[in-house]
Order: structure tokens, then sequence, then C-alpha cells
């Protein structure tokens, strides 16, 4: 089964847009501290539907070691949007169709959280790929809920913005 999982969103004010949507789609919103400072999380009412809502501007750029999202910069045909997918591929079989096409692709841990392989299409828009055990353990450990527990207890530095 194939599903979006998240996706990011630019927006002059990113705390509104987030309320506004979390009460469209009847769950919370709260900061997202990996994608910057102004950065906000929409969630729906399942508790797992997440839509990031980034300062308009701030780009995903394909760093050294996993994405990274850079401040009110502009680096060629990097770009504010992101997808995440659950497919039903393996992890092996997404790495092999991203070479097949020549497109850069990596298998990265978010945080210590969860683990996905980055699809840079064309080499420059990201989309998240989660395999079914990667897609399951998401699942798990990503939710409203456990989001605000993070941010109770402080996020770990891997999650702290760059």
């Amino acid at each position: 089964m194939t599903r979006i999982l998240h996706a990011s969103i630019p927006a002059d004010r990113p705390d509104h847009v987030a309320r506004v949507l979390a009460r469209i789609m009847g769950g919370s919103a709260l900061p997202f501290p990996p994608g910057g400072p102004d950065a906000w999380i929409a969630w729906a009412d399942d508790g797992q539907t997440e839509i990031e809502v980034v300062r308009r501007g701030d780009c995903l750029a394909r760093g050294p070691a996993e994405a990274e999202w850079l401040a009110s910069v502009r680096h060629g045909r990097s770009s504010e949007v992101h997808l995440a997918l659950a497919v039903p591929l393996a992890m092996t079989d997404l790495l092999a169709i991203a070479d097949e096409a020549s497109w850069p692709a990596r298998v990265c841990n978010r945080g210590g959280l969860f683990e996905l392989v980055e699809l840079w299409v064309e080499g420059a828009f990201l989309i998240e790929l989660f395999d079914p055990a990667q897609s399951d353990h998401f699942a798990r450990v990503m939710s409203a809920r456990q989001w605000a527990e993070l941010l109770a207890a402080g996020p770990p530095p891997a999650l702290q913005p760059v």
C-alpha cells in the first residue's frame, strides 16, 4: 500500500497556518524544530498524518549526510516542499531503482527516531520513502502525542534546527 505520510508546505506565518490546518484536520499543531525556528507541524485527528509548515523561502537541500533546511537561501533547484511516502518495496529495491534512474538516494536516520530512504528526484526534489518495515516503525514512533512528549523533554541534538 502506498500512502502519503507527510508533506511540507511554505507559509509566511507557519504557526498560524499549522493551527488552521490542524483545526481543519481535527488535530493539533506543535512546533517543528527540525524545519527551522519558525516551523510548525499540523497533525490530523489520526495522530499520524502530518503537514510540516516551514517559513517561506527556507529550502531543502541535499546536505553531506542527509537533507538540510537552509534558512532563507535559494540553492539552485532546492525547494521548500517534500513528500514522505510509504511504499510496498524493500529498501534495497528502492535504492536500486534510484540507481537505475541516476537519482541520488541514501538511507538516513532522522534523529534516532526512524529510518528512511532519501530519494532526490532529478537530484533536486526530496521524496522520503519508507519501505514496509520502516513505515510500520514510523507509525509506532511518530504521532502527535509522541511528538508533544519529545518536545516537552527537549528535542535531541539531532533534531535541532540547522
